[in-house]
């Protein structure tokens, strides 16, 4: 290689690389993406249009820079925020976006990030609306909200240990949350936790307000240890909501096929009923084992595995 070659590439190396702090291994990610959006604010149109440009042709650094001096002047322009978080996004710089958050430390009332969080949940960009509220969630006021938000994303996707660390972050500031006994319960469910399940259980008989169908957890802790007694009065006694809940319905019949040798099916038919108005297509003489010779057959099954 020639000194005037080497002189060249040693050029490159200090300016090209100098202005680029972030990697571009996905630069066919950021030149291909379609999400970014435009602004509908005429005084952040421009510089929104400068950092799609800066981004799609790999000038990082100016991009970087681009998107924070934009929401610095229009800091209510909501797809200003959401092309950030995009860049970040795709980039995978999760903490330099999540600092960049915490610096700003946005009110707990503010409409711009409760727009912003809508916003994603309606496009579905639900792992940046992660991101985001990991970020919130170190954000003084903005805590608790931000736990409960990334426990039920948790729950739903069934990450059940992720979902258990934030709820257990609720209840160590608040010990009788509602919601976050109710997704704790949830969890001791899914994992087979029967003894945790019905102390949950037994926090929400003391302090739930909102929500009453608690009966559920008590019927399912008690069914599972052999309490079949108990588990039918707790089944018994839950409001007409909650028996008409098909996985309730479920149980509450298996507790009567354990218990009874022909048990009636005059208490639970109503409930059924209801179920099927809400969509449930189970015939009858299928749900109930004792209405049919395949029915029997499924109740024995029942029986010898809860003898």
């Amino acid at each position: 290689m020639k000194p005037s070659i080497y002189f060249s590439f040693a050029i490159f190396l200090i300016f090209g690389l100098e202005n680029c702090r972030y990697p571009i291994a996905k630069q066919d990610v950021l030149e291909s993406d379609t999400l970014f959006l435009e602004s509908t604010d005429p005084k952040a149109k421009e510089c929104n249009e400068e950092g799609i440009r800066f981004t799609k042709t790999i000038q990082l650094d100016s991009a970087a820079a681009t998107w924070d001096n934009c929401i610095l002047s229009n800091p209510n322009d909501v797809s200003l925020h959401l092309n950030r978080l995009r860049f970040y996004f795709l980039l995978d710089e999760y903490e330099v976006l999540k600092q960049k958050v915490t610096k700003e430390s946005p009110s707990r009332s503010s409409v711009t990030y409760q727009s912003i969080l809508k916003e994603l949940e309606l496009r579905l960009r639900l792992e940046e609306k992660v991101i985001l509220l990991d970020a919130l969630s170190r954000v003084k006021g903005w805590e608790l909200f931000a736990y409960e938000e990334l426990a039920n994303y948790y729950l739903q996707v069934g990450n059940f240990q992720f979902a258990e660390g934030y709820f257990n972050q609720i209840l160590e500031v608040v010990p009788f949350h509602e919601n976050a006994l109710y997704g704790m319960a949830d969890i001791q469910v899914h994992k087979g936790n029967w003894y945790s399940l019905l102390d949950y259980a037994k926090s929400l008989e003391v302090s739930a307000k909102k929500n009453k169908e608690y009966h559920f957890y008590f019927l399912k802790g008690n069914y599972e240890l052999g309490r079949y007694e108990i588990a039918l009065k707790w089944a018994e006694s839950a409001s007409t909501n909650e028996k008409s809940d098909i996985n309730f319905l479920e149980l509450w019949r298996d507790t009567l096929l354990v218990l009874k040798d022909n048990p009636k099916w005059d208490t639970l038919l109503p409930y059924y009923r209801k179920a099927k108005e809400k969509g449930y297509s189970v015939p009858e003489s299928v749900f109930f084992p004792t209405l049919s010779k395949e029915g029997k057959d499924v109740r024995k099954a029942i029986r010898s595995g809860r003898s």
